[in-house]
């Protein structure tokens, strides 16, 4: 299994890491070779099968309507605890991981 296939599942290394209980950096070692070793796969498999009815929907809330609404980059890196270079990065791939937005709506 392709690594990014599962990190478009779960939205961030750490968000993987922690459905499988392991150590980000144990995930982030898997990017070397792009691929989810093959003890984790069926593991992975079942856990993408299972269904996340909080799980919300990356395309329904864009980058910059959270900016707009807090007024800011910096405002919106602080109240995720990140830079804001982290949010331009954001911004510039059209995405915010999953785990952020579920800070911004939770």
């Amino acid at each position: 299994m392709r690594l990014s296939k599962a990190l478009d599942y779960f939205g961030s290394i750490k968000a993987l890491a922690n459905a499988l209980e392991l150590n980000p950096s144990t995930v982030q070692a898997w990017k070397k070779s792009g691929l989810v070793p093959g003890k984790w796969e069926a593991v992975i498999s079942e856990l993408m099968r299972q269904s996340h009815p909080q799980k919300i929907k990356q395309k329904d809330i864009s980058v910059d309507s959270i900016i707009a609404q807090h007024g800011s980059v910096k405002a919106v890196a602080q109240l995720l605890k990140v830079t804001p270079n982290t949010v331009y990065r954001w911004r510039d791939s059209g995405r915010i991981p999953s785990e952020s937005i579920e800070k911004l709506v939770g």
